[in-house]
């Protein structure tokens, strides 16, 4: 079997990553240690790497890529190029699998692919018929769509039963400067939903199911609404938040830092959901509130892995996610702050109206995203905060109580905001909406854009005179550009081509943009 597996994710409509440049996610390297469990060959692209050589994918058996819904353009733009035997898409995009199965596509793979890909191989390799009766499985028959969405999720066992490859990595481009994710929980704990006056579904009916009753009982709405915050498709498409083994983790971790990379982050929706399945098991945690969050497990796992030589000499960094922050306290704030010191962690604001903050579905209320991003600055931790422009029912209000909460967050020491223009996508409760216009040529968001980006500005201003070690990943015109360890903005400094890929002591000398400052290198690191 000539197996073909694509890495498309965060390459959109035009086929070119615009930002988040140096990640490499979870889901192909899934993939890829899927295929190598089952000792299938396979070659590995990433998406710019397939298009510019496409007549070296033609021929494959099988071919897999792996997308987001907003990468569509991308994905069919592949399958029409590369000619060849079955060409399987999975990833958060097998929500769009009636335009990727018309668009060229044989199968997509709905959610978790554990339990689906291996069988769907065998069944290429043995030409049985097994395939057609897998849930969460969908083909084209006589040009309609069939399949039917899976009735479970999978259980543990069989989840963390793949290791991620560690081959792929130097498939990438600047991979030793990259951001490795490594998952640490699959799903999500938030099974509320949202309030708000939808499109596709019927409207709540505040029976409170989702927010009152047995854990069980939260995973199906009687009205059908998708679970979680309204624009997120993550717990209708990957269930209910479950913790990899501790020491599956820490041997993915030890793994890919002796292949010399330096920013391991550990990928969850909340990373403070680890542990907390353990503690309701054998039920589903879709409680977003409680129990509190796992103190017991999330120290160990951060102690297994700053024991790591290379992580605890400082050659390689250990990041977090996200948090939500009705999980956080004082004390995990403190415990993060001792490992994680100086490192950023997302947290999600999305908007500072409290009434549609949680009407949305949020687990949290705008007073405990600012609390928690007050504990986590005390501890040490610089938050990067997540806004959303342009939501459903959002009006002058909402936005002036957004541009009023962003305002008492600058005062505290973050790293940026980050603000992005909603968009609806299937699989969602706020599936229907129409996608707004960008920030700039909204009425509304258009004072929130500036006053974000101009807050991004002055905090860059603050790193002005201080040094920071720093990896140099490559050239652009003039300068090499390097990243800041753990993190940091993009940073372009003067320097010679032997610089590539080693680490040194940057200066920071001057703001370029919101997202860019300029620097020198002071001395090797």
């Amino acid at each position: 079997m000539k197996a073909v597996l694509v890495d498309c994710l965060g390459y959109g409509e035009r086929g070119k990553r615009l930002s988040t440049t140096d990640i490499i996610s979870v889901g192909p390297r899934l993939i890829a240690g899927i295929l190598e469990n089952l000792k299938i060959d396979y070659e590995f692209y990433t998406f710019e790497h397939a298009i510019k050589d496409a007549s070296s994918l033609r021929g494959y058996d099988l071919l897999l890529v792996s997308g987001m819904a907003t990468d569509l353009n991308s994905m069919i733009k592949l399958v029409k190029l590369c000619k060849g035997g079955i060409a399987v898409a999975g990833g958060p995009s097998c929500v769009e699998y009636g335009k990727l199965l018309k668009n060229g596509y044989d199968y997509i793979v709905w959610g978790e692919s554990e339990d689906k890909l291996p069988v769907i191989i065998n069944d290429l390799i043995a030409y049985s018929d097994v395939i057609h009766e897998i849930p969460g499985v969908f083909r084209l028959i006589d040009g309609n769509v069939h399949g039917r969405l899976p009735d479970k999720y999978v259980t543990p066992d069989l989840l963390w039963r793949y290791t991620p490859s560690s081959k792929i990595i130097k498939k990438y481009e600047r991979w030793w400067g990259a951001r490795v994710f490594v998952e640490v929980v699959r799903g999500c704990s938030n099974f509320y939903r949202p309030s708000l006056n939808l499109i596709k579904y019927k409207t709540c009916s505040n029976c409170g199911l989702c927010r009152g009753a047995d854990l069980e009982i939260r995973v199906n709405c009687p009205l059908g609404i998708p679970p979680g915050c309204a624009y997120c498709s993550v717990p209708h498409i990957y269930g209910p938040a479950r913790s990899k083994p501790l020491d599956k983790v820490v041997d993915e971790v030890r793994n890919l830092v002796k292949v010399g990379l330096r920013r391991i982050v550990l990928s969850a929706p909340d990373f403070l959901d680890y542990g907390r399945d353990w503690l309701v098991k054998p039920k589903p945690l879709t409680d977003p509130r409680n129990p509190k969050p796992n103190i017991e497990a999330i120290e160990g796992l951060l102690g297994k892995l700053f024991s790591i030589p290379e992580i605890s000499n400082g050659e390689s960094y250990i990041l977090i996610e996200n948090i939500k922050p009705n999980l956080l306290n004082d004390d995990v704030a403190k415990l993060l702050g001792n490992y994680l010191r100086g490192s950023t962690v997302g947290i999600g604001l999305e908007t500072g109206h409290n009434a549609l903050h949680k009407a949305l579905g949020r687990p949290s209320n705008v007073g405990e995203v600012i609390k928690a991003v007050k504990l986590l600055c005390n501890y040490g931790l610089k938050p990067h905060i997540y806004l959303i422009h342009g939501l459903p029912h959002e009006n002058m209000e909402s936005v002036s109580d957004t541009i009023n909460t962003v305002k008492k967050l600058s005062k505290l020491n973050i790293e940026k905001f980050t603000l992005y223009r909603f968009t609806p996508l299937k699989g969602t409760a706020f599936e229907g909406f129409q996608k707004p216009l960008s920030a700039v040529k909204s009425k509304q968001a258009k004072e929130l854009y500036s006053i974000v980006r101009r807050y991004n500005i002055l905090f860059k201003k603050r790193l002005m005179g201080k040094s920071i070690k720093a990896v140099i990943v490559g050239r652009k015109g003039p300068y090499l550009v390097s990243y800041p360890l753990p993190h940091g903005p993009v940073t372009y400094v003067k320097g010679a081509k032997e610089y590539v890929g080693k680490v040194v002591w940057v200066k920071f000398i001057k703001v370029l943009s919101d997202r860019e400052v300029l620097g020198e290198i002071i001395k090797n690191a």
